[in-house]
């Protein structure tokens, strides 16, 4: 019983964290598509078209920070009597990190600067903003360190919590600066400021919750690094692809096309990064729950947790595609205006793949803690490499529809093979996962895609009113239906509970 009653109180607790990073995420992407739309309507399409060539980069290129996150992560959940020394040396990779991600920076984009066809002017504010966003960059990521040691201590929401007023701050701050006028340089550089302010919000509340470990010896630190970089360095190959994948449509469209071409590019892929982000936010309590329950051979509850997060994950990302999908022309032309209404047709390419393999987060997720890392980088380098060649291949001739294509279509290609590595660890079949996690999401998620495609026939959805109700009445009724129909009462139970803490708070 005592046991049971554990697995229970895990289970809330992960269920928890996943709904409270899930909404921290949710209200992150919300301030950065606020952030957007008032950018979108005070700068020239070639303006934006820089600001989201040079600004994206920090995310981009968080290729060696997220490397070293999710392999400390991982092994300080695992960790016994050597975590202050893992602590450590995660430290001293954070700060390696942080300070390679900003020199990164500085190269790219002087290099973004001198082969897109800018002007001098914005040519020189481009350089400028990378030089600006390499500097906060490279003193924000260590600190970010507090974070991941309330996730690997299983303070899940506690450490949402900490991204959730993070996310208040840098709203605020982008806001004032973009309706004060700031010149775009600073725009850039301030774009790099969140992981600095949720890195020091989060030291605090870390070190009242005692999850940060003594001082460890220089020593021991870095004698524990090694422990740390198998894992991160396969994790920075997959990080590096998404690099090629996530962020060189952009060079390619300011290189083959135009800087305007990447401006009318922010609505697309911004969308798409709502979906992306949404659907990885798990990966922060997956990892270490996955890591735990496999260095404790605990195959059953690691299938049970597949299951029921591709399931959740499922419920959670194909409303919103389908939605995204169906009204990207309506929902383009009301949020950043008329002129990026023709970028809808890659809006809905771009999202498509989403559709196809929702879980896909998850699973990618899953890969990692259950031991895989290696077979999950040789997979999605063999996405990048297909991504950057339709890229450069369509591009020319298809534009924003061709980039679009490169990026969904190696990923359709590459999910078989990515789900095989993460069913097998966990005596999972495929027939399994298709029946509990993917058929309910699929089944209405057709009816949600026929009932919005006929009323964007019969109304026009062209006001902001109708397709707010439209997308807003969808998404709401697909989840009354999920929940009447596919939860059972104790996942019900959980859901009300779940709410009810999030009203409290």
């Amino acid at each position: 019983m005592d046991s049971r009653r554990q697995q229970q109180g895990e289970g809330r607790a992960l269920a928890a964290g996943s709904a409270t990073q899930a909404l921290a995420q949710a209200l992150g992407l919300l301030a950065l598509l606020a952030i957007v739309t008032v950018l979108a309507r005070r700068l020239s399409l070639a303006e934006l078209g820089v600001y989201g060539l040079v600004s994206t980069l920090a995310g981009y290129l968080l290729v060696l920070h997220n490397s070293v996150s999710v392999a400390a992560t991982a092994r300080l959940a695992a960790a016994g009597d050597e975590r202050s020394d893992l602590f450590g040396a995660a430290f001293l990779l954070y700060l390696a990190a942080g300070l390679a991600t900003g020199v990164l920076i500085v190269a790219i984009g002087v290099l973004m600067a001198a082969l897109v066809d800018l002007g001098p002017a914005l040519a020189a504010e481009a350089r400028r903003g990378a030089l600006a966003l390499a500097v906060i960059t490279a003193v924000g990521l260590p600190v970010t360190v507090a974070r991941d040691a309330m996730r690997a201590a299983g303070l899940y929401s506690r450490a949402a919590a900490t991204e959730i007023a993070a996310v208040a701050v840098y709203a605020a701050v982008m806001l004032a600066l973009v309706l004060s006028d700031a010149a775009l340089s600073v725009l850039i550089g301030a774009s790099g400021l969140l992981p600095l302010i949720g890195g020091l919000i989060a030291l605090p509340v870390a070190g009242a919750a005692a999850v940060l470990p003594g001082r460890p010896s220089a020593r021991g630190a870095r004698a524990r690094v090694s422990d740390l970089l198998p894992t991160a360095g396969d994790l920075f190959a997959v990080e590096l692809a998404n690099l090629f994948i996530y962020a060189f449509d952009r060079v390619i469209l300011g290189v083959l096309r135009s800087a305007t071409a990447v401006g009318l590019y922010e609505g697309p892929i911004r969308a798409h990064n709502l979906v992306r982000a949404l659907n990885l936010s798990v990966a922060v309590t997956v990892v270490p729950a996955a890591s735990r329950l496999r260095a404790a051979g605990e195959t059953e509850r690691l299938r049970e947790l597949l299951v029921r997060g591709s399931r959740y994950v499922a419920a959670l990302v194909t409303p919103l595609v389908i939605t995204l999908m169906v009204l990207a022309a309506p929902i383009l032309d009301v949020w950043l205006g008329p002129r990026f209404r023709e970028a809808a047709p890659a809006m809905t390419i771009l999202l498509s793949y989403w559709l196809l393999a929702p879980a896909l987060g998850f699973v990618t997720a899953a890969l990692v803690g259950v031991g895989r890392s290696r077979q999950y980088a040789r997979l999605i380098w063999a996405a990048a490499a297909a991504n950057i060649a339709l890229s450069l291949a369509l591009t020319p001739s298809l534009g924003l529809e061709g980039v679009a294509i490169g990026t969904a279509l190696p990923f359709v290609v590459v999910f078989p093979a990515l789900l095989r590595n993460v069913l097998a660890p966990a005596g999972l079949g495929l027939a399994e996962l298709a029946r509990r996690a993917w058929l309910p999401a699929y089944a209405l998620g057709a009816a949600l895609g026929a009932a919005l495609t006929a009323a964007r026939v019969a109304l026009g959805l062209d006001s902001p009113a109708a397709v707010l109700v439209a997308a807003g009445a969808g998404l709401a009724l697909y989840w009354l239906a999920y929940l009447a129909l596919f939860l059972s009462p104790a996942e019900r139970s959980l859901v009300t509970e779940l709410l009810g803490r999030r009203r409290a708070s």
